[in-house]
């Protein structure tokens, strides 16, 4: 596990996922990944789309977290965490 010195600020309502990251996971442009939360405060992205929220990765990398699940979240500022065997992306309360 990789713990960013990055952040999510939910009022900003997106996420910029980094090229190097992308690439390792081989997240593209266009492509849709699940979003999962957990007890109204931990997002868990990765590529399952089984997940409760479905989001597609725009040209530039960001992700937009759905207004609903913003409104749901307990917390405003997130650490990005980065788990590399599972391939998913984490974002924890800071």
């Amino acid at each position: 596990m990789i713990y960013t010195k990055k952040t999510y600020e939910n009022k900003k309502g997106y996420l910029y996922i980094p090229v190097i990251w992308r690439e390792e996971f081989n997240i593209r442009s266009g492509l849709e990944v699940g979003i999962y939360c957990y007890q109204d405060s931990i997002l868990v992205i990765d590529k399952t789309l089984t997940r409760e929220y479905k989001q597609i990765i725009s040209n530039k990398g960001f992700l937009t977290i759905p207004y609903e699940l913003r409104q749901k979240l307990a917390y405003d500022t997130f650490q990005i965490i980065i788990e590399q065997k599972d391939e998913r992306i984490i974002l924890a309360p800071k």
